[in-house]
């Protein structure tokens, strides 16, 4: 058995990789660099990372690994100084360069690019998203010898979830919707809050919402309005995996009307769950959500990629001024109105995208054994 060293902290979605039987292959990992949530620690370090000055020094992190008895080595975003082949699988093509649209262009940069990139033991780099993967080639000069692959991320079946328990949550009285994010204004939470405001003057009352966020992390008023409405509950957000495959299968619409996103677990999560979605056209969204088949996507005010998927850096240099400032998206209040009312009415057609939810959740590249023979392609090559 071949032991693949993982040496990076990662995102939380990762473990169904590291626990999953690879052919003749084993992940040795620390469950402690795994998180859903990035701690002041890291969230400071990463505004240092992102600053002008790193663009000016050309700083791009290369993590050195000190496992040396590994086999193969698996890094996320970030590139290794390794005495052993690795294999690195990438988000987004600029977390390489700290998310920075300047970074991959300065005279530093590009030397330290180039020998990271013509690193003899660098592999291969496996792109989350097809968004990632269409887009690389346009930031940095991949050479023909570290192989370039797109593979999913793996999400577990909710065990939960049937076609008939599908059927059944369609064909009830109430219809129950979904909102689940650690950072509620950024991805479209008031947006959320002020469409359910609507509903309820309404009289739409049988359509619920759980809502599943850092309560410490909202503000008074956020809190009252959400207090104020009978039609929402509020939930902290401390729920294991087991816990929210309830949510999940409970509901029938998982709302996700993000303002930054490129490919967000919790959507993969819900339509395995068979939920309809709602969210936004950024990136790879779209790749999980196809527009009147398992949900709908709308674009939002301002956009964080182009429909290019690529960067649009009025917006993505200008954060402040544009996504993280406290704004309503009455567009996009006004499309999760509209969408909610017409699935509530129209149960068939709620039933029909829930079941193509799950369908597309369970088939193709989505599909745990389909991702894992992808997996044992890659490291069979390798090693």
């Amino acid at each position: 058995m071949k032991k693949i060293h993982v040496a990076t902290n990662g995102r939380g979605f990762l473990l169904n990789l590291f626990e999953s039987k690879i052919n003749n292959h084993e992940f040795v990992f620390e469950r402690s660099k795994l998180h859903e949530m990035n701690t002041k620690n890291r969230k400071r370090l990463a505004k240092i990372a992102k600053s002008n000055l790193a663009d000016y020094l050309g700083l791009i992190q290369r993590i050195k690994v000190k496992n040396e008895s590994a086999d193969i080595v698996f890094s996320y975003n970030r590139f290794l100084n390794s005495k052993t082949s690795y294999v690195i699988y990438l988000e987004n093509p600029l977390a390489l360069v700290h998310y920075s649209t300047k970074r991959n262009k300065s005279i530093l940069s590009k030397m330290k690019l180039k020998k990271y990139l013509n690193d003899s033991n660098l592999k291969a780099i496996i792109c989350l998203s097809k968004a990632c993967y269409e887009t690389i080639r346009n930031f940095y000069s991949i050479p023909d010898s570290v192989k370039l692959e797109q593979i999913y991320p793996i999400v577990k079946n909710n065990k939960l979830t049937s076609i008939e328990s599908i059927r059944m949550k369609c064909s009830k009285p109430n219809i129950q919707c979904l909102y689940i994010s650690s950072n509620f204004n950024l991805k479209g939470g008031k947006d959320i809050l002020e469409a359910f405001n609507k509903l309820k003057k309404l009289d739409k009352n049988n359509i619920k919402l759980n809502i599943i966020t850092p309560i410490d992390q909202l503000d008074r008023e956020t809190r009252t309005k959400i207090k104020a409405n009978d039609n929402i509950l509020l939930y902290d957000f401390k729920f294991s995996k087991d816990e929210l495959n309830k949510f999940y299968n409970n509901s029938c619409i998982l709302l996700s009307p993000t303002r930054q996103d490129s490919f967000p677990l919790v959507i993969l999560e819900a339509i395995k769950s068979g939920n309809a979605v709602i969210t936004t056209n950024l990136y790879a969204l779209p790749e999980m959500v196809q527009d009147n088949y398992n949900g709908y996507l709308t674009s939002p005010k301002y956009r964080f990629f182009n429909y290019d998927s690529m960067p649009n850096e009025l917006v993505w240099n200008n954060r402040e001024d544009t996504i993280y400032s406290d704004y309503l998206d009455d567009e996009v209040v006004d499309f999760l109105v509209k969408k909610i009312i017409h699935l509530d009415s129209n149960r068939k057609e709620l039933e029909r995208m829930t079941l193509n939810s799950y369908e597309k959740a369970q088939t193709g590249e989505f599909n745990e054994e389909f991702i894992i023979n992808k997996w044992t392609q890659i490291y069979d090559i390798i090693s």
